[in-house]
């Protein structure tokens, strides 16, 4: 079983092709969070993997409270594959303290964090793409001869960027305030339905954020209108859509 998280797809995408190519199965957590059930299979799954996205160098806190609370006790082997814009710094470890693992592995996707980074040009969102493809084949293999190995990339400065930087990040940063949306709203939903905590409702016909966002920013990139803003920092920055790279 692979259980994945994921805001702007990119962990999906991952998660599948790697299922695919394992004979596996996949678990969306966040359906498994509105359900408020894991299934039997999950359970009595010999091997799990999870694959998620990296929030400020380390997993989304839903994902690690998921984790923590998860009981495996038939598991036999244990591993996580990140996807990060570069790198994951200590945060593999980090979670290895909560959630046990037996090997690990670091992808690198196309940059979605646009409140303080530029997207990826097209042609590095097509490399890294064409990149993961490779290296996903690669992690399949250890996968299926349940090798333990570490193939996180962490670059420099990964203890203050885990344990210093992120602490700080999710105190002071991670909040629905600053979310809003410009003229030209159409009242479709699809950001309430792009959100993977349920954090966004209509209200009037215009999305309401509740207090529950992780900063994933699913909604701004599924917004068709592109008129969903965080502060003034989104507002000059472009929209990321995986289907346009595959």
């Amino acid at each position: 079983m692979i259980l994945y998280f994921t805001g702007t797809g990119n962990s999906r995408w991952v998660a599948k092709q790697l299922a695919e190519a394992t004979n596996d199965e996949v678990l969306s957590i966040a359906d498994c969070l509105k359900q408020g059930v894991v299934t039997v299979g999950l359970t009595n799954a010999g091997t799990v993997g999870v694959v998620f996205p990296v929030h400020s160098w380390y997993a989304p806190r839903v994902v690690v409270d998921f984790l923590s609370q998860l009981q495996l006790p038939h598991c036999r082997y244990r591993y996580a594959v990140c996807t990060c814009g570069d790198d994951m710094g200590k945060g593999m470890n980090r979670l290895a303290k909560h959630f046990p693992l037996d090997a690990a592995w670091s992808v690198a996707m196309p940059n979605t964090y646009i409140p303080m980074f530029n997207l990826d040009s097209d042609e590095l969102c097509h490399k890294k793409i064409e990149n993961a493809r490779q290296a996903i084949a690669s992690i399949a293999e250890d996968v299926l001869g349940q090798k333990k190995v570490w193939k996180v990339h962490k670059g420099g400065a990964a203890w203050l960027k885990t344990y210093a930087i992120n602490p700080l990040f999710v105190r002071f940063t991670i909040s629905s305030k600053g979310f809003h949306v410009d003229e030209g709203c159409i009242s479709c939903g699809v950001c309430s339905k792009a959100c993977p905590v349920e954090n966004i409702r209509m209200v009037d016909g215009h999305p309401a954020w509740g207090e529950r966002c992780i900063h994933c920013m699913a909604c701004i990139h599924a917004c068709p209108q592109h008129v969903i803003q965080y502060r003034k920092t989104t507002q000059k920055k472009g929209r990321y859509r995986l289907a346009d790279y595959l």
